[in-house]
């Protein structure tokens, strides 16, 4: 499985359960939100999370979300991000 950054590492961290973006950036405010969301969309493509509702409307998303507005969705891991949580987890212990 491959390796992820740091930033991603802990995201993923973070996403034990469905958080929102606001939410992480405030997590992660020692990283710009600019950071944080091109890591978001690389963790998207690589499969480890997905998007789960928009927090303004309360729908569920679908497959197709809109990538420029990340501000408007909360996110969790799938179960290629929980192994690799595991994974990593168990390395540290």
């Amino acid at each position: 499985m491959e390796e992820l950054s740091e930033l991603g590492e802990k995201i993923i961290r973070l996403l034990i359960f469905e958080e929102s973006f606001l939410h992480l950036v405030d997590d992660l405010r020692e990283i710009s939100k600019h950071h944080v969301a091109d890591e978001l969309k690389y963790l998207i493509v690589k499969d480890f999370i997905k998007p789960c509702m928009n927090v303004e409307t309360g729908q569920l998303s679908s497959v197709l979300f809109d990538s420029d507005k990340l501000d408007e969705y909360s996110f969790r891991l799938t179960t290629k991000g929980l192994n690799y949580l595991e994974k990593h987890l168990k390395k540290h212990i």
